[in-house]
């Protein structure tokens, strides 16, 4: 859990690289590591950048429940956000249909 006042990716954790730098937690999306967290040095910024090569597992391992069903969860997480989007849009356009229609009407009784 963060503090408050905390950035994400920052925590209370104590750890520091092998540069002398507070670690940097991160969180794994992949299917073998999902939502496991993990300290890095603060200046590997990517697969690129290395830093100091400095890498902890911060969680203990997951069971193998836990990473058979979270990459589904998330994978209908995902389609539900993108079907909401679309009910969005779509209200979007009904409520300006309707507000359009309305004042068709209204223009109408007024002559």
């Amino acid at each position: 859990m963060m503090e408050t006042g905390e950035k994400q990716g920052e925590g209370r954790h104590g750890q520091w690289c092998h540069c002398g730098k507070l670690a940097r937690m991160q969180t794994s999306w992949t299917s073998s590591n999902p939502g496991q967290r993990f300290l890095v040095c603060p200046k590997s910024k990517g697969r690129g950048e290395k830093g100091c090569r400095f890498f902890q597992w911060f969680d203990a391992e997951m069971c193998e429940r836990s990473k058979s069903l979270i990459p589904g969860l998330l994978r209908k997480i995902d389609r539900v956000e993108k079907e909401n989007a679309k009910i969005r849009a779509k209200s979007k356009i009904l409520w300006a249909a309707m507000l359009l229609s309305w004042l068709v009407v209204f223009a109408m009784k007024m002559n």
